[in-house]
């Protein structure tokens, strides 16, 4: 007797076969898969492999797309995975208190270490961190972290499903890539990598994401988010990006939008009518903008909100005064329900500048629309009531219900 994907039991060991072994990784883990669930059955687990994406028939419009990233049945993929996702939804907590837990032990823990050398390393460091800003410029040249494995097995501890609307865009087009919503961690951003993920959706198209400043400033997110590509959010800092021929990645609604999360309510809300100036820079740059929408974020960890006077002080920096708490005392999202993504078909932008009023509130409207489809069309898929809705609301709105909230 074994679980089934599906949720039920089997009495009998279903018909299977032997998956071909396509490159190294597979000859590396030989597994047998269910016809009936998908489960993989494990052969020889030498050493555990990400569950390869599966590319579903079209759910939608023709040329649709739907990728699946599986949780691990084995002991060894499920630890990796478990792994995986501890890093990605820990590393803004983890690096600097590992920072400071080096600088404490190691001048006796490591016995090499000096308080010369640490001293003279800690300096040098800061030196850099105030003068060398690649944020501002190119970023780093190689993006390995956003589009090797360790997103795979992310999307796959989720139990992930990815969909891309309509036929591939035209790689030789321009993009800005909207994603909604942001969420208390923005854990959306791993459907914007990986191996099996991006590049299986949007085929000879790579994007630059674009970061909140203070990021850069803070000893290994800073790393970890320039591994990833990342650069500064700032209008100057993607202009340039966008004339070197870059295309964009973005989390319009902030951290206004982030602190709207609530897994309680009913009713989604996403910071929206008034902000256009990434629909502006998209006009202004001749870029078509592709909006998505991620489900079941709002579920995958519960909040703890700090005193409102934390929060002002946290909000110069761009940082929200909220803190995570995910299964048992660690950061990681809990399992249920499953994560969803959906990428809407792009909308087409006629270059102007200086930008029409009137054009500019045409296309965000049309933004807005394609955003609040998504949601519609696919939310009982991913685990939403018929009674849930989807609002938008304004930045100004978003601060006086914070506000409202910590009055209640």
């Amino acid at each position: 007797m074994f679980s089934c994907s599906t949720g039920g039991y089997a009495r009998f060991r279903p018909r299977l076969e032997p998956d071909r072994p396509r490159d190294l990784a597979s000859l590396l883990m030989v597994t047998t898969r269910c016809h009936s669930c998908s489960f993989r059955w494990p052969i020889c687990s030498m050493w555990p492999v990400a569950s390869a994406p599966k590319a579903l028939p079209p759910p939608a419009a023709a040329g649709s797309v739907e990728v699946r990233f599986e949780r691990q049945r084995s002991f060894p993929g499920n630890v990796l995975q478990v792994a995986c996702e501890l890093l990605f939804t820990s590393y803004f907590f983890f690096w600097p208190v590992g920072t400071l837990v080096w600088l404490a032990l190691s001048p006796w823990a490591l016995g090499w270490c000096s308080w010369a050398k640490l001293w003279s390393f800690s300096v040098l460091y800061t030196v850099q961190l105030v003068a060398h800003r690649p944020h501002l410029s190119k970023g780093w040249p190689f993006h390995w972290l956003l589009y090797g494995p360790l997103v795979d097995y992310v999307l796959g501890y989720h139990d992930a499903t990815v969909i891309r609307e309509g036929p591939a865009p035209d790689p030789k087009g321009k993009y800005l890539f909207a994603m909604y919503p942001h969420g208390v961690y923005g854990v959306c951003r791993a459907f914007s990598g990986g191996v099996g993920c991006w590049r299986t959706l949007f085929p000879g198209i790579a994007a630059r994401w674009g970061s909140f400043g203070a990021a850069f400033f803070l000893p290994g997110i800073r790393e970890m988010s320039l591994f990833c590509g990342c650069i500064d959010a700032s209008k100057p800092v993607l202009e340039r990006a966008v004339r070197r021929g870059e295309n964009i990645i973005l989390l319009p609604g902030g951290i206004d939008e982030m602190n709207l999360t609530d897994g309680e309510s009913k009713d989604t809300q996403l910071v929206m009518t008034d902000r256009k100036g990434f629909v502006k820079l998209a006009i202004e740059s001749g870029m078509d903008i592709i909006p998505g929408f991620c489900f079941g974020e709002k579920w995958i960890h519960h909040t703890i909100r700090l005193p409102h006077f934390i929060q002002r002080l946290l909000r110069p920096l761009r940082m929200s005064g909220t803190l995570l708490r995910g299964r048992g005392m660690t950061l990681m999202g809990f399992l249920d329900p499953p994560l969803g993504y959906v990428w809407g078909e792009p909308i087409k932008v006629t270059q102007q500048k200086p930008v029409d009023e009137t054009y500019l509130n045409e296309v965000h409207q049309k933004v807005a629309d394609a955003v609040v489809g998504i949601f519609e069309r696919h939310k009982a898929r991913f685990g939403y009531a018929e009674e849930e809705t989807l609002s938008l609301v304004s930045a100004a709105d978003a601060k006086k219900k914070v506000i409202a909230k910590k009055r209640d």
